[in-house]
C-alpha cells in the first residue's frame, strides 16, 4: 500500500481528478478538430488520467474487502461500457477491433491475483502469460502496456524510494508501448506522490463506476446534436 504521511491527495480527490481529465480527453478526441493546439492540449492533459487509474485499481486491491466481487464489478461494467465506448469512439455500435478501459483494469486486476498467489504457488505464474495474452488479443485501450503500467505499481508500492521509481518505469512504459505523446502522463506519478492514503468521501462508489459509461452516451449524443 503506497501513500505519503503530509500528502495531500486522498482516493477520493485523485478519483476526482482522474475522472475530470479523463473528459477533458474525450472531450477533445469527440469534438476538437486533429491537428489543432486545443486537440493537442486536451489530450494531453487527458495522458493523466489512466495512471492515476491503474494505481487506484491496485490501492482497490489491497483494500477490498471481497477481490472477487471487485473483479466481477469491473468486468460487469467493462460489458456495460462497451457499447457506448463504441458509440462515443466509433459512431458504431459495435467495434469488435477494440475495446474499453474496463477491460483493461479488470485484466489487470487478475494479474494481481495471479502475482499474489505466485508468492506461495509458483506454478500461478502461468496465468500471466494467459491474462497478458487476452490483453493483446481483444485490443482493450492501452492493451499490454496498460496491464503492465498495473503490476508495476503493485512491485513498486511497498519500496521508500518508490516515487522515483514509477517515475522512471512509467516513463519507459510509455515511450516502448504508446511513444512520446503519452509522456505528459508523467504528470499523474507527481500527484500519486502526494496520496495520504486515505479514503476520503466515500459514498461515491458507483458513481465512479457508472460515470463512463454514461457520461460517453451524453458525449454521444451531444456529437449527433
Amino acid at each position: 500500500m503506497q501513500e505519503t504521511k503530509h500528502g495531500l491527495l486522498d482516493n477520493f480527490a485523485l478519483k476526482m481528478i482522474a475522472i475530470i481529465t479523463m473528459t477533458i480527453d474525450h472531450i477533445g478526441y469527440i469534438f476538437v478538430p486533429r491537428g489543432t493546439t486545443m486537440y493537442t492540449a486536451f489530450r494531453g492533459i487527458g495522458r493523466i488520467a489512466f495512471p492515476i487509474f491503474c494505481f487506484l485499481i491496485v490501492e482497490g486491491f489491497h483494500h477490498t474487502k471481497s477481490p472477487v466481487n471487485y473483479l466481477i464489478r469491473l468486468s460487469l461494467f467493462a460489458l456495460i461500457s462497451e457499447i457506448p465506448f463504441d458509440l462515443a469512439f466509433f459512431n458504431i455500435n459495435f467495434d469488435w477491433t477494440h475495446q474499453n478501459v474496463f477491460f483493461t483494469l479488470a485484466i489487470g486486476l487478475a494479474c494481481l491475483f495471479c502475482l499474489e498467489e505466485a508468492k506461495t504457488k509458483r506454478w500461478f505464474g502461468i496465468f500471466l502469460f494467459v491474462l497478458f495474452g487476452l490483453a493483446y488479443l481483444i485490443r482493450c485501450d492501452y492493451g499490454v502496456g496498460g496491464v503492465l503500467l498495473i503490476c508495476m505499481f503493485y512491485f513498486t508500492s511497498e519500496f521508500k524510494d518508490r516515487f522515483w521509481m514509477q517515475l522512471i518505469l512509467s516513463g519507459l512504459i510509455f515511450l516502448v508501448f504508446f511513444g512520446s505523446n503519452e509522456l505528459p502522463g508523467l504528470i499523474a506519478i507527481l500527484l500519486i506522490g502526494l496520496y495520504n492514503g486515505k479514503r476520503g468521501f466515500n459514498k461515491a462508489q458507483w458513481f465512479f463506476y457508472l460515470y463512463y459509461p454514461l457520461h460517453l452516451l451524453i458525449l454521444h449524443a451531444i456529437y449527433l446534436h
